[in-house]
């Protein structure tokens, strides 16, 4: 059964109320995949769960988050990247 985790991306000294990005990692028996949220609304592979994870990325952080406010974080995003083109 797949399974998913959400992060919100912030970038060190950004408010945790307006992430800079969205990543995903999906469970899906033995297999992990990473993801993020792409500017045309896709997922694409990212490293960024793993690096946060061993602490070799210091210029974000990840904060876990459910899948209603990744959701909602979606649409503020598709809202946001339509109006800068």
């Amino acid at each position: 059964m797949e399974e998913a985790q959400y992060y919100a991306i912030i970038g060190r000294g950004e408010a945790p109320s307006d992430p800079s990005g969205l990543a995903r990692r999906i469970k899906d028996g033995d297999q992990t995949i990473d993801q993020s949220l792409r500017r045309d609304l896709s997922w694409g592979p990212t490293t960024a769960i793993t690096t946060w994870d061993y602490g070799e990325d210091l210029t974000q952080d990840l904060r876990k988050i459910s899948k209603q406010e990744a959701g909602d974080l979606i649409e503020r995003f598709q809202e946001k990247w339509s109006r800068e083109g």
